[in-house]
């Protein structure tokens, strides 16, 4: 047993440290060229990455040894500074952010139409060495609170300490405050990940789902007025349907793009460092779209073992949610690992055109510190669960 929880371990640590060494190469391939043109320094991006997953990394170490069933306090305090954070965005998104020539205040600036930044040093204010300015999207924050908070709450019933609420009101009340501080940002992709998130946490939770059966039609006739209420998310969905002219709104071009870069590299790639989209043609080279650019270089054999080592890294969560000693294990390990895998496969979707175009990065991959750091803190609690499991 103990070797099987030995091969466990390293098989668990490898998969993270592949697809971290992977993303660092795909990295400083996708933004040598914008990095040294515009800063001098072809290893300006990769070096801030490595930065971000050293700090990602003491959160895993810390998190692997904090014993998860003593979470509380912390998802507590998670919970309340991503919902401060959120609120505060959420104001500037309503109030400021109404047009994408708004330009917010110096702390949460509007980017394109959106305020989804906070910056903690934002000019005139001196820069930090090495790092510069130094912001970070809450929205990462708020998977990780979610999960933790959600979980932890949910579990009390189970010990009857709920003080006579209702599970699935805990569940909703909880989502719902999430999502809709974020889609007034707005925000709308991350706001669906978040409720559905949640509901799978509330699904393998055991309590009834009548209640949410009931209210997901109407959820989904919300959902949809928000769509066709929005002119850039309507826009989007009409590109996808083909309803627009290819190219002709910054939603076409960027898909367009990304698919040329897709179809170049065929069945084996052009080689890796021999993408053409790179060069300033695709947006997001490195965060959203890296998944193009993996394509491009290594073609669908290369694209579709980054999709099966993904596969293993979450068969490998559910197994542990699976072997999880109780409720509150099962609940954090499938919550951690369905935030993962949908956010992988909302990324893949979008850059495949199955889905309208949104910007979600491939965790462990994409570059960004706010999702590189979040996500191996949530690997961490992850770790934690699997080494107090008894059969792995």
């Amino acid at each position: 047993m103990k070797d099987t929880k030995n091969s466990s371990y390293k098989s668990f640590l490898l998969v993270i440290f592949s697809l971290l060494v992977f993303g660092l190469f795909i990295i400083y391939n996708s933004t040598a060229y914008f990095a040294q043109s515009t800063f001098g320094n072809p290893f300006k991006f990769v070096m801030l990455q490595l930065v971000w997953i050293l700090v990602g990394l003491l959160g895993f170490v810390f998190f692997s040894k904090f014993d998860y069933r003593k979470l509380g306090n912390v998802s507590f305090l998670l919970f309340v500074s991503s919902i401060g954070f959120l609120l505060f965005l959420a104001f500037i998104g309503l109030f400021l952010c109404r047009t994408p020539e708004d330009a917010g205040i110096i702390f949460a600036p509007c980017i394109n139409g959106a305020s989804r930044w906070f910056y903690l040093n934002p000019e005139p204010l001196p820069a930090l060495p090495f790092l510069g300015v130094l912001g970070f999207q809450p929205v990462a924050l708020a998977k990780l609170a979610l999960v933790l908070y959600l979980s932890t709450q949910l579990s009390k019933f189970e010990n009857r300490k709920s003080f006579g609420y209702d599970p699935f009101i805990v569940y909703l009340v909880t989502v719902m405050i999430f999502s809709i501080l974020l889609i007034l940002q707005p925000n709308m992709s991350n706001a669906v990940l978040i409720f559905f998130i949640g509901s799978i946490i509330y699904f393998v939770s055991g309590y009834p789902l009548v209640p949410i059966l009931i209210s997901t039609p109407i959820l989904s006739l919300v959902g949809t007025v928000l769509i066709f209420t929005s002119e850039y998310r309507r826009e989007r969905l009409l590109t996808l349907l083909g309803l627009t002219p290819a190219g002709g709104n910054d939603a076409g071009y960027h898909i367009q793009q990304v698919l040329i870069a897709l179809g170049s590299g065929g069945l084996l790639g052009l080689g890796f460092g021999q993408s053409r989209q790179k060069y300033q043609y695709l947006p997001e080279v490195a965060s959203d779209s890296i998944f193009a650019i993996i394509g491009e270089e290594f073609g669908f054999m290369g694209t579709t073992v980054v999709i099966l080592v993904f596969a293993y890294l979450l068969h490998m969560g559910l197994n542990i949610a699976k072997n999880a000693p109780d409720m509150l294990g099962r609940m954090l390990a499938v919550g951690i690992t369905s935030w993962i895998g949908m956010q992988f496969f909302i990324n893949i979707a979008a850059m495949t055109r199955l889905i309208p175009l949104t910007g979600m990065p491939i965790p462990l991959i994409s570059y960004g510190g706010s999702s590189m750091v979040f996500t191996l803190m949530g690997l961490g609690v992850l770790n934690n669960i699997r080494r107090q499991t008894k059969e792995s």
